[in-house]
């Protein structure tokens, strides 16, 4: 029973891996075609993230822009991510894209909350969390079959006597 709960544990992981990673790539490709509003950066800055083997910068900028007259804000400037840890790429963002800064804005048009900047960009680790969920989902999935199988033979032998 242990074993099957593992493999359902599995499963599920794998497949909340795969179906994060899925939506983060399908988003940076639908992106593209998504409409577009004008915006405004309204802050940028640099964040420092300390931890105990090292430090890492996030560039953080939130935008501005309205669909139907309705005002929203966000802060994905691609989906791919931008946290590099670098801090020569973290202030190269926020330079780009600094306060004030007019830029147009793709929305999902069936939720205008969720928007980018730069499209296309689906970024390595999307794909690696994409297959890597596969990976385990794939393995959690025959091991599971396995167990499965092994569990219905030894149900069709009969009860097995002690020894």
């Amino acid at each position: 029973m242990m074993k099957v709960l593992m493999a359902g544990l599995m499963l599920l992981f794998g497949a909340m891996l795969a179906f994060g990673g899925g939506r983060m790539l399908y988003r940076a490709h639908a992106s593209q075609r998504w409409p577009v509003a004008e915006g405004t950066v309204v802050s940028s800055t640099v964040e420092t993230m300390h931890s105990r083997r090292n430090t890492r910068f996030h560039p953080e900028v939130r935008y501005a822009y309205s669909v139907a007259g309705q005002p929203y804000t966000a802060d994905t400037i691609s989906f791919g991510g931008n946290d590099t840890g670098a801090l020569n790429e973290a202030q190269r963002l926020t330079h780009k894209y600094a306060t004030g800064t007019k830029l147009p804005v793709h929305f999902e048009p069936d939720d205008p909350t969720i928007a980018c900047v730069e499209c296309g960009n689906a970024g390595m680790s999307s794909y690696v969390v994409t297959l890597g969920g596969l990976a385990i989902l794939g393995i959690a999935g025959a091991g599971m079959v396995d167990l499965l199988r092994s569990e219905f033979r030894s149900r069709r032998r009969g009860p097995q006597f002690a020894r």
